[in-house]
């Protein structure tokens, strides 16, 4: 009797051994998502198994007198951007690109945009003997003081070598967009590296915060990444 109860221990013994050794040379196996369906895929299936809804509900539009003409050039502009003053609602500051024309342009209203001026951004000097670089892809952010930012970027062209690179810049008002005598130009990328692209300027305006008026601005790296991690302006 004692003999098949030793048996019978050391056999149980050697089962919890084995099965702890199993246990630990096998790879832990990661949590997986029981869905291979992108995002959209639920709106799809209830697109197809129901119809797209004709009906969006009502609607209203608001009047607010006539359209007015910012820019007054002849030439076409795009990728518009406009802002305001938060401590003076009817400071409106906004940007574009220039089609036909190498510098951004800023555009200033002191009357809620019933009139407008307008004022070319500044551009460095381009890379190459005969290049050329002009701006693109605007936006603006006041901050809690009234000064006023305006970020975009600088492609450079080679004269029939493509493009020599791209830079970012961040021009600074504190007349409400009139006039930008100060810029930052910064992290340039030649051609061979990624292409700067789409920046989004913002200011915290937080008069409790203890990053009051700091200046915070995002980029697209079309291809790679920012080698820098971040600029302070």
């Amino acid at each position: 009797m004692n003999t098949r109860i030793r048996l019978s221990f050391l056999l149980g013994l050697v089962l919890i051994l084995l099965a702890l050794t199993t246990s630990q040379s096998l790879p832990p196996v990661a949590a997986q998502s029981t869905s291979h369906d992108p995002t959209w895929w639920d709106k799809y299936q209830f697109i197809l198994n129901n119809g797209a809804d004709g009906n969006p509900g009502s609607t209203t539009s608001v009047s607010y007198g006539s359209n007015v003409d910012v820019s007054n050039e002849c030439g076409p502009q795009s990728e518009t951007f406009i802002t305001l003053d938060p401590n003076k609602p009817r400071t409106l500051a906004a940007g574009s690109n220039e089609i036909f024309r190498l510098p951004m342009r800023g555009y200033f209203s002191s009357d809620g945009g019933t009139s407008w001026g307008g004022v070319d951004l500044p551009l460095p000097p381009p890379k190459s003997k005969s290049g050329i670089d002009f701006g693109s892809d605007p936006t603006l952010a006041f901050d809690s003081s009234g000064n006023l930012f305006y970020g975009y970027i600088v492609v450079f062209f080679g004269k029939g070598n493509g493009i020599n690179g791209t830079q970012m810049a961040v021009a600074r008002s504190t007349d409400g967009g009139k006039t930008y005598p100060t810029v930052t130009f910064f992290d340039f990328e030649n051609g061979a590296n990624h292409f700067n692209d789409k920046p989004m300027i913002t200011a915290d305006q937080n008069v409790g915060s203890p990053y009051r008026d700091n200046v915070y601005i995002a980029w697209d790296a079309a291809s790679g990444g920012s080698i820098r991690g971040g600029v302070q302006l």
